[in-house]
């Protein structure tokens, strides 16, 4: 199993970092806008059970790929598990860590590879080298949104 960290400082509070990533459109609004991303069907505010559905474009075709939030703790941390697209393995935990200045906003995800033909187009190295740039593009925008 692969695993990606990405770190995040904010000058925020807790409460306001948790607001504003669990709400779908914000994850939206700070994704690079090569990405495509299109919140198909999703709550206004992700809770334990919301499932969501967003079309991506990765990897030269766009992909539709369905999330189900299978942890939650408000404001401190929720877990997104993939339950439809080409990964064999998908966890994603939104993390909120309280800091002397704000906060520390990690995402660490987990996955495994597709398999078959598409796992030697789509391998772990490429996937790491894409999660890096999109979460370089979206620490810059909530630096700017949350400080």
């Amino acid at each position: 199993m692969a695993v990606f960290e990405s770190r995040t400082p904010l000058n925020c509070s807790p409460e306001a970092a948790f607001d504003f990533i669990s709400r779908p459109v914000n994850l939206q609004k700070i994704a690079p806008p090569e990405m495509g991303l299109v919140f198909v069907a999703a709550p206004e505010v992700v809770a334990l059970g919301s499932r969501l559905t967003v079309k991506v474009q990765a990897y030269g075709q766009i992909q539709q790929l369905d999330y189900e939030i299978i942890e939650y703790e408000s404001p401190v941390r929720f877990r997104e598990k993939g339950i439809g697209g080409p990964m064999r393995l998908w966890l994603h935990d939104y993390i909120v860590e309280p800091t002397e200045s704000g906060v520390l906003l990690v995402n660490k995800i987990e996955f495994e590879p597709p398999g078959g033909l598409v796992g030697l187009l789509i391998t772990k190295d490429r996937i790491l080298d894409h999660l890096e740039d999109g979460f370089e593009f979206r620490r810059q925008a909530l630096k700017k949104v949350l400080g």
